[in-house]
């Protein structure tokens, strides 16, 4: 039974630790969403600026100011896509990395569940044989008795 225990307490130790990755993890989801989403308003505004700027040419003619002015807003947003692509994709990668540990950590806590359950059925076992020898050696005792009046 104190086996048993041991083992118990390891998988609480186990179980902790799940819970610390399950709360790194949310963080990494969590920062990865921001950033995801930083990335699509960027991406987004670029769209909406390239349609209103084409509907503009299409309709009638764009003074030069103008022009200069839509395609200077265009490439600030560029830059700031250019520079969003690379920070979602390590977020996407922190994001992967803690799934695998939470994965494992998983993984590690319910090998322990397994382990503990396996090993309180065997003593369960243990105890419903012992029971059984106990029951033979008082029936045995009994019989004899019987026989020896």
């Amino acid at each position: 039974m104190a086996d048993i225990q041991t083992f118990e307490k390891i998988k609480d130790i186990r179980d902790k630790e799940k819970r610390e990755k399950q709360l790194f993890h949310q963080e990494a989801v969590d920062i990865f969403e921001r950033k995801a989403e930083q990335l699509y308003d960027a991406l987004k505004k670029k769209e909406t600026a390239v349609h209103e700027f084409n509907r503009k040419l299409s309709e009638k003619t764009v003074q030069a100011g103008s022009f200069i002015q839509h395609q200077n807003y265009i490439a600030r947003l560029e830059k700031k896509i250019d520079s969003l692509q690379p920070a979602v994709q390590q977020a996407r990668v922190k994001m992967q990395q803690s799934q695998s540990k939470l994965t494992e950590a998983h993984v590690e806590v319910k090998k322990y569940e397994t382990l503990i359950e396996n090993k309180y059925l065997k003593y369960q076992n243990w105890v419903k044989s012992e029971e059984n020898k106990h029951m033979d050696e008082l029936s045995m005792q009994q019989y004899l008795n019987f026989q020896n009046r």
